[in-house]
């Protein structure tokens, strides 16, 4: 009897909750009009430094993008994609 492999679905609950820290986070940022390059960066203003305040939103949002490919990839671990 083959032992069931938790892998797959490992891999999938981390991506679909960085995609979804990373989407919460950046809809936060939007909304606070305040951002953060990482966790220890400095913060910018939207109003006082735009660019890399849409910078750092735009970052975010292509790790959104990202997380969705690599959930869809990984479903072929299960055989469904």
């Amino acid at each position: 009897m083959n032992a069931a492999n938790a892998f797959p679905y490992f891999w999938l609950a981390m991506v679909a909750f960085i995609g979804l820290f990373h989407c919460v986070w950046t809809v936060h940022d939007i909304n606070v009009g305040s951002t953060k390059l990482g966790w220890f960066g400095g913060r910018f203003e939207r109003v006082e430094e735009p660019f890399y305040f849409w910078m750092t939103i735009a970052a975010r949002g292509f790790g959104v993008v990202v997380a969705c490919f690599m959930f869809w990839f990984g479903l072929s671990f299960l055989k469904w994609g």
